[in-house]
């Protein structure tokens, strides 16, 4: 019961933390954003990510924990590529190739975690899955901006 109760606590925080990379992301991407039909997609996805991030804070309340988030160095870490990787390039397809990359490794990052938390319960399964095919469907929407 224990083991479950903090493989549960552990996935919905990864699922918190992946969810706050994907909207901290876009929302430092999406102003750089021109194509109308590209800003369009950006916008859904974020709702996406809002949607979920939302319900594994609730799941997190739910079983008493609290959620830790993204710590300050990884949201500096991230502001700081975007940042150098939009220096030169802000075109729709470098915009595109770098959410697709981190899409990608989010969908990883899903994949490691239903692997390092056996033990948590169906509904958190379920959420963690949610986001990976969520992130999967992302990153091959992005690849039509390539």
């Amino acid at each position: 019961m224990e083991h479950q109760k903090n493989d549960d606590l552990n996935m919905l925080e990864a699922v918190v933390q992946n969810t706050e990379m994907g909207k901290n992301t876009l929302a430092q991407i999406l102003p750089m954003a021109s194509d109308r039909g590209f800003k369009d997609e950006l916008i859904r996805q974020r709702s996406g990510y809002q949607e979920l991030n939302q319900e594994a804070h609730a799941g997190l309340d739910a079983h008493g924990g609290r959620a830790q988030g993204q710590s300050a160095l990884a949201k500096l870490n991230t502001r700081m590529g975007i940042g150098l990787r939009t220096m030169a390039d802000r075109s729709t397809r470098n915009l595109a190739e770098m959410l697709a990359e981190g899409s990608s490794q989010g969908v990883m990052d899903c994949i490691k975690c239903q692997r390092d938390y056996p033990n948590a319960t169906p509904g958190t399964k379920d959420l963690m899955r949610r986001l990976q095919a969520f992130q999967e469907a992302n990153r091959l929407k992005l690849e039509q901006f390539l």
